[in-house]
């Protein structure tokens, strides 16, 4: 038998359907690994004054079942409107640019009910350290065990010209709460763009409560958007950059974990076209792996509404404060959930340039960012039987038409996706991977 004719037969052997002229990859997983990916990994980051808003309440009922949907993960509460917000511990709440103990009481509901938990921001750059404790107290007693840490402002190094300015300001607020919430815990320093101070953080605020490294990124401004810069923005520049420097910093440090908790594709609100639609899926997918593969504990991709300027890249659109539908990078996120937690695995890939591979646990991804459709002959970190195949796709790749496993997802979230069963003989297996598109190959 010839080899094309031997390759056809194991093709059907493995997939169940006839083999076809897409050129083939191989994809061998490292059954080593170094991190593990925790179910909180993708999460939300949204801006301060929604709170206020009401925007986060449990009779939000299209937005609670999205956040399930994607859940249970990590909400933070913050961006540049956190240094705008302030707080008024007598106001009737309602308002979007204060937040008052009832507005907390909304949000903790939704917490409840949503089972995600969040991260507090409070107000830095306006405001005094009293205050601050006096919000962080009636925050720790409202979200109660649904609160992981607080951020005390947003990118300060925006604002704050020095490391031991920034240091000493930070002090003086992290101590005035810390008397009144005893055991609070901090992340930081959430720079924009840049992870110069981690490091010192890390060393001197550790004894302080400081339980997570935080920096904030995005590719560039979005004057600079386009596609093809966004999927090779992961292989070289800020991004991995950024994420290296990270690593290094949680690990001389000792600090228990590092996460980008805000970032995006473009700043200031993305590029309709570009930020929101099948290529920000697949980057995003990229994004997280190159997180996980630094030992990060997840992104909070930015997104919601905003006064400042119209979100195109927000995983979900919104009209006032509600949902209207999800789009690109909240696709690249509910694939990635659907993968569930567990060890994190390296994969190489040989026979093409714009495909990418990595596990979680015995599950695998194949991302393929090219204009050709292939043919990936995995072989997995551990033996199984049968597996799943849910394929993230869209006509283009600057198309909002996308669907996982021949479903899109409402804004009620209702999501009926019907994945493809193969069989894996051992540890082998082969998918099909359209052009631009991506694939989880779920094992059992």
């Amino acid at each position: 038998m010839r080899l094309a004719a031997v390759a056809a037969a194991l093709l059907i052997v493995f997939t169940g359907t006839p083999a076809h002229a897409a050129p083939g990859v191989s994809v061998q997983v490292d059954p080593a690994s170094t991190s593990h990916v925790g179910r909180d990994f993708a999460g939300f980051s949204y801006e301060k004054d929604r709170v206020g808003a009401r925007m986060f309440n449990a009779r939000n009922a299209d937005l609670v079942r999205l956040f399930r949907l994607l859940g249970p993960s990590l909400l933070r509460i913050g961006g540049n409107l956190v240094d705008m917000t302030t707080w008024n511990p007598q106001g009737t709440g309602g308002k979007a640019n204060e937040a008052a103990p009832s507005d907390v009481r909304e949000l903790a509901l939704f917490a409840k009910v949503t089972g995600w938990k969040v991260v507090y921001g409070i107000n830095l750059r306006t405001n005094t350290p009293e205050n601050a404790a006096d919000e962080a107290r009636q925050a720790a007693e409202i979200l109660g065990k649904d609160l992981v840490a607080f951020e005390i402002g947003n990118e300060p190094n925006v604002y704050v010209k020095t490391w031991p300015e920034y240091e000493a300001l930070f002090t003086k607020f992290a101590d005035a709460i810390r008397a009144k919430v005893p055991g609070a815990k901090f992340d930081g320093p959430g720079e924009a763009n840049k992870t110069a101070w981690a490091m010192d953080f890390g060393r001197t605020q550790k004894d302080r409560g400081a339980t997570i490294l935080s920096t904030h990124q995005y590719i560039a401004r979005n004057d600079k958007a386009s596609i093809p810069d966004m999927l090779a923005s992961t292989r070289s520049g800020r991004l991995p950059t950024a994420s290296a420097a990270m690593q290094k910093a949680r690990e001389a440090t000792g600090i228990g974990q590092w996460r980008v908790t805000e970032a995006n594709n473009y700043y200031h609100g993305g590029a309709a076209g570009v930020s929101d639609v099948q290529a920000a899926a697949l980057w995003s997918l990229d994004y997280m792996s190159d997180v996980a593969a630094r030992q990060g504990s997840g992104i909070n991709f930015h997104g919601g509404t905003s006064v400042q300027f119209p979100l195109h890249y927000s995983p979900i659109k919104f009209d006032g404060l509600n949902p209207t539908g999800v789009q690109g990078v909240y696709y690249g996120e509910l694939l990635w959930k659907l993968a569930g937690s567990g060890a994190y695995h390296a994969a190489s890939v040989t026979g093409a340039d714009e495909v990418t591979a990595w596990g979680i646990g015995n599950n695998v991804f194949v991302n393929n960012k090219s204009a050709s459709a292939v043919t990936a002959t995995i072989t997995l970190p551990r033996k199984a039987r049968h597996a799943s195949v849910y394929v993230l796709t869209a006509p283009k790749l600057d198309s909002t038409e996308i669907t996982i496993a021949g479903s899109k997802v409402e804004k009620n979230a209702k999501f009926t996706p019907k994945p493809r069963h193969i069989r894996v003989a051992g540890t082998k297996t082969a998918v099909d991977v359209p052009a631009g598109s991506a694939v989880l190959v779920v094992t059992r």
